[in-house]
């Protein structure tokens, strides 16, 4: 069967791989449609060279259960329950457990065995497409949750790609005032479209100051989801004091918190527990990942997708690759 698999950077092949065995407690599940998130351009471009050369790719995708046949989301993060992590409700970083499409192999594959409890039903009224955009709805969810923002809270979105125009539309459902910042102005137009209160474009004004002016003491909350050098070093003159800033994913760069009294700086990644409730704003319209779609690609067009994402030329936010 065909599969996705990363070979070097820039370099991302479709071969032939053994058919997976069922073992006890998993389930065949038979891939539908994935998506291609931030996290995966990080090692098709080389920034993490502990990427696994020989690795099936993909961790937001869903399928259909081979032995039901109902559609499912397929959760990427599963976690043992016991190590010292999960005892202590962190099961992210479980210390047994599996990240398929970066420690594990992931689901960019013709057909996938996997634990039942990594398999979430999709409702009807979701397409394929929208059920392959869970992970960074889930993302959301987690970033937010976490911050516990009040009514009328300053958050700031830096970054509005795909995981940022969701940050968006989660921080709006949670009551707080938007602070969109880009330097595309398409990215900044959607950002319009979902409500965000404050539209920045970085090329052509002062961030800093312009949020300053805006809020007066600094954002309340901060989230950095472009995932560069450049943005999370503009962090700490975005937040006020005693506020908070999230770094989303993996982080480079010098925080400079001379001014930043007491405000709080941490990273965050995704976890399994948000998975449902993605699935659910998802069903009932609460959130919208199908107006972030802009390409489509067949599984054996995986080269030319990342290409194509790879390329700001082309203006992609979510990519989508079906069997």
């Amino acid at each position: 069967m065909k599969a996705a698999v990363y070979q070097n950077p820039y370099e991302i092949k479709i071969e032939e791989v053994p058919k997976p065995e069922v073992k006890a407690g998993r389930v065949l599940v038979h891939f539908k449609t994935g998506s291609i998130c931030g996290t995966d351009m990080h090692f098709y471009r080389g920034d993490w060279r502990w990427m696994k050369r020989g690795r099936i790719i993909g961790h937001d995708a869903c399928g259909i259960r081979d032995d039901t046949g109902e559609r499912v989301v397929m959760v990427p993060v599963v976690n043992c329950g016991h190590c010292y992590f999960c005892l202590r409700g962190l099961p992210t970083y479980c210390i047994h457990g599996k990240f398929y499409g970066l420690t594990r192999d992931g689901f960019f594959v013709e057909s996938k065995a996997l634990p039942s409890r990594a398999l979430i039903s999709v409702p009807d009224n979701i397409s394929d497409e929208e059920a392959a955009v869970v992970e960074p709805v889930a993302l959301a969810l987690r970033v937010l949750n976490h911050l516990q923002p009040n009514l009328g809270d300053w958050v700031t979105v830096v970054g509005q790609g795909g995981i940022g125009l969701l940050m968006t539309q989660i921080a709006l459902l949670k009551g707080c005032r938007v602070i969109a910042v880009d330097i595309e102005d398409y990215c900044l137009e959607l950002s319009k479209k979902y409500g965000a209160d404050i539209v920045i474009n970085a090329k052509t004004e002062d961030v800093s100051k312009t949020i300053r002016k805006l809020t007066k003491y600094g954002s309340d909350f901060v989230i950095e989801a472009a995932g560069i050098k450049e943005t999370v070093e503009q962090t700490p003159f975005l937040v006020r004091k005693s506020g908070k800033v999230v770094l989303v994913g993996e982080s480079k760069g010098y925080l400079n918190l001379e001014d930043a009294d007491e405000a709080q700086f941490f990273t965050m990644y995704i976890s399994a527990i948000e998975y449902p409730f993605a699935v659910e704003l998802i069903s009932r319209r609460l959130v919208d990942v199908r107006g972030l779609i802009t390409h489509r690609f067949g599984l054996e067009q995986i080269e030319t997708a990342f290409k194509t994402i790879d390329d700001p030329l082309n203006r992609t936010l979510k990519v989508i690759i079906n069997r």
